[in-house]
Parts: structure tokens; sequence; C-alpha cells
């Protein structure tokens, strides 16, 4: 029953506060972003089967961190030589020493230069060091890991994920339901996806349903991307190798 009331109860506060505050668009879109992440913490953290469990604390940084390391594991293959590169760079990302995971993995695509999962890797570690935003660089390395590997989940997993942080549900939802309804690589990740494009869609069609015609924004505001500062070289993705001939 958690899931139901979760969403219920999300639906009641986004009507609530369009409807009697006048909810403008941007701030219907940073609440909505909080509310699906933390729709994303109770899946990964929570355990709703369990009556009168007692209420944990804040979730952590480093408990979210580990959190998307763990879904992001369940993306990769089982067997690769990335793992030798990923799993200490996995350490030292939940201690939350993002600079140190992001150059063990720089060592790996020396070696590995064409290993979706290592790429795809260093994406995950610069949208965490980035507090969930996409920066120029984090792209990139995911650009690396679709070129890679075409049916790899983790690039378009993630780039959702930094448009809800960034304030765009709807362009998380669009990029979540692709990974179902596209040819991905099979997984447990499809189970917790599919929650989430279920939470989401079921918020999103709740406000509107909620929200009077007359009081329905015309146009959604650009809101201004919050990139961390990318100057430590140490947090950019090596160049990509020359053509062999």
């Amino acid at each position: 029953m958690g899931w139901p009331i979760m969403i219920a109860l999300a639906a009641a506060v986004f009507g609530g506060l369009w409807w009697l505050g006048g909810m403008r668009r941007s701030a219907f879109e940073c609440v909505g972003a909080a509310l699906i992440l933390a729709f994303a913490g109770y899946q990964w953290q929570g355990r709703p089967g369990l009556a009168g469990v007692a209420a944990e604390p804040e979730v952590s940084r480093e408990q979210v961190a580990a959190s998307l390391i763990a879904l992001r594991n369940q993306m990769d293959r089982n067997f690769s030589p990335a793992k030798r590169y990923v799993t200490p760079s996995d350490g030292y990302a939940r201690r939350g020493d993002y600079v140190g995971a992001v150059q063990i993995l720089r060592g790996g695509t020396r070696a590995n230069p064409s290993d979706a999962d290592l790429w795809d890797a260093i994406g995950l570690q610069m949208v965490l060091a980035a507090d969930g935003h996409l920066p120029p660089a984090a792209k990139l390395a995911f650009a690396r890991a679709q070129a890679a590997d075409p049916r790899h989940p983790g690039p378009l997993y993630f780039t959702g994920l930094a448009a809800l942080r960034e304030g765009e549900p709807e362009a998380a939802l669009v990029a979540w339901s692709r990974l179902l309804s596209g040819d991905y690589r099979a997984g447990d990740w499809r189970q917790q996806v599919t929650v989430q494009v279920n939470a989401l869609g079921q918020v999103m069609r709740g406000v509107m349903d909620a929200a009077p015609s007359s009081r329905m924004p015309t146009a959604a505001p650009q809101l201004a991307p919050q990139l961390a500062p990318q100057s430590d070289p140490r947090l950019t993705p090596p160049p990509a190798p020359p053509p062999r001939t």
C-alpha cells in the first residue's frame, strides 16, 4: 500500500499548491523533481511492505550515490574487464571522492577505450560530483558510452535523471519511457525504472487533472542550468583515441 499512498499524497500536494496557491510552472517542476527523487529513494532504500517501520533520518548524499551506483551496476555487463576499474572507483564514489573515482576510470579507458561500462560510470561519477546536474563532461562521457554500445541503458537513464534534477519532468519521462520500450540490455533495472515511470506519470497526470484550464501556464520558462565548475582537469574525460590504421 505504500506506493498508492505516496502517489495520492503527491497528487494532492500538487493540486492544492496549483489550485489554492497559483503555483507557477517553474515551482511545479522543482517540487516535482524533489518528489520523484524521493520516490526513487523510497524504492531503493525503503521497506514499504513492513508495517510499523520506524522513520529513518534524511537520506545522505552518500546514500543517494550508493543507490545510483547499485542501479548502474544492474545495467553493466556481469563479466567484463571494466570491473577491475569500476569496482574500486565505486568505492571512492561511495565515500564522496568523485575525483578519485574518475581518475581510476580514466585509467580503464586508456586500456579499453571502447568499453561502454567505463564511459557510463565516468558519466555517473561526474553527475554525482555536480550534485545531480549534467555538466558537459558528463554529457560527453555518456555519448561515448552510447556510441560504444547503443543498447546500454545507462546513458539515457542518467540523462533523464539529470533532466528531472534540472526541473524538466517531461524530458525525464520521455527518456525513461524510451528505455522501457526500446531494445536495451535486459536486467533487474527495468523493474525499478518501471516503478519510477509509473510514479512520475501518475503525479504529472494528477497535477494536470487538478489544474483548471484557465490557470494553466501558456509557456514554460527555461530554467538556467546550474552546472558545477569543471575547471578541475581530473574531472575531464580523456580525448578519444586516434583511429587505428
